[in-house]
């Protein structure tokens, strides 16, 4: 088993592999249990999966599934992020579609539609800075594989975040496309994949480092894949490892000073207006 820092930018050794060990087990006496909420409040007529902590929570999760959509693992990660503390949403990307089946899979990966997703992960993330009964000091996007391509842009341009997680996402290598990512981004690796390869993630760290981005990327000894148990890369062992890395950046967003967020502008709200107008 391999487990390994890359030329990481951020020091993240918030915790120990004993203390995450005692927070799992802490956290699967007391899981707390999720219910399907609609964002129509929020910008969006999507439904997600909304899971409360046991404990006041400062940090809120938005996660955004794989290519499977909002299936039963998405919602266990959720359940046991929650079991951790932290308030999650788990958004819907398929408007209530799953599938293991490798031909609808193709299908639905296929018609995804950028520009929605987008929609649905920024009203997620209204969602904690705008519900009366849900706001949160710090927000944080979740992401795995094709769930991840979509954190990664937030990261890029969503000052509403605080941070950003990816499991087996996107690099960029193009200079011209990395610019400044608005908030700190935490990026996770298959250790040996066609296109994430050990070049191509040092060139992306080079080129996020030369522009001033908070970014920190690892590997991990499995295939892309290795959290969803419906995956043929699922690799129970690395996944703990992933969370060894994944934890302790979300401790490190909540220890810092909340900072004080603008709402939608005008011009956001009139968006939004004229959007439901038409519907």
């Amino acid at each position: 088993m391999i487990f390994r820092r890359f030329l990481s930018l951020a020091v993240l050794a918030f915790v120990g592999s004993s203390g995450l060990i005692n927070a799992a087990n802490d956290a699967a006496a007391s899981k707390p249990a999720g219910r399907t909420i609609t964002l129509s409040d929020f910008g969006a007529e999507d439904l997600a999966y909304l899971c409360v902590p046991n404990t006041p929570p400062t940090v809120g999760i938005v996660l955004v599934p794989d290519a499977f959509g909002l299936d039963a693992f998405t919602k266990a990660e959720a359940d046991r992020l929650a079991g951790l503390g932290y308030l999650v949403l788990a958004v819907d990307i398929y408007n209530g579609h799953t599938t293991t089946d490798p031909g609808d899979l193709a299908n639905l990966t296929k018609n995804l539609n950028a520009a929605s997703i987008m929609k649905t992960l920024d009203s997620g993330i209204r969602f904690f800075r705008e519900s009366p009964k849900f706001k949160v000091d710090h927000i944080v996007a979740m992401g795995w594989g094709a769930g991840a391509t979509y954190v990664f842009q937030s990261s890029r341009e969503n000052r509403m975040l605080d941070g950003a997680i990816t499991f087996y996402g996107p690099v960029e290598t193009d200079p011209a496309q990395v610019g400044k990512f608005v908030v700190p981004l935490c990026a996770v690796y298959p250790e040996n994949d066609p296109v994430a390869t050990h070049d191509n993630v040092m060139a992306f760290q080079n080129l996020m480092k030369a522009q001033g981005n908070d970014f920190s990327a690892w590997f991990i000894a499995a295939p892309r894949g290795w959290s969803n148990p419906s995956s043929k890369g699922y690799n129970p062992v690395e996944d703990k490892e992933a969370w060894k890395v994944a934890v302790p950046f979300l401790i490190r967003i909540g220890a810092e000073p909340a900072k004080e967020k603008k709402g939608p502008s005008i011009i956001d709200k009139a968006k939004n207006g004229i959007e439901n107008f038409f519907k």
